[in-house]
């Protein structure tokens, strides 16, 4: 009997806000908050916030635009905020 793996996309937003701010700091930037992140997005805080937290829902309310709009502001790609899960 073969088992398939279940693929999940996980939105990994506090990782990649983290490797931002090694970024900035190496560049001696101020880091960027969550509320900053929000602002320069211009987005709400509270959507930033929902976006952070570690459980399922948080990468299916990212829309692509969003997500454009975040990795302009991080200044990184796609895959510095998604990654990929396998579940058996």
């Amino acid at each position: 009997m073969v088992r398939l793996m279940a693929k999940q996309v996980r939105l990994t937003l506090a990782k990649a806000i983290a490797k931002a701010n090694l970024r900035r700091a190496e560049a001696g930037e101020k880091p960027i908050t969550m509320n900053l992140l929000a602002t320069q997005a211009g987005v709400a805080a509270t959507t930033v916030a929902r976006l952070a937290r570690t459980d399922d829902k948080a990468a299916s309310a990212l829309s692509l635009d969003l997500a454009s709009k975040i990795v302009t502001v991080l200044n990184c790609g796609i895959d510095g905020m998604l990654e990929v899960v396998c579940r058996y």
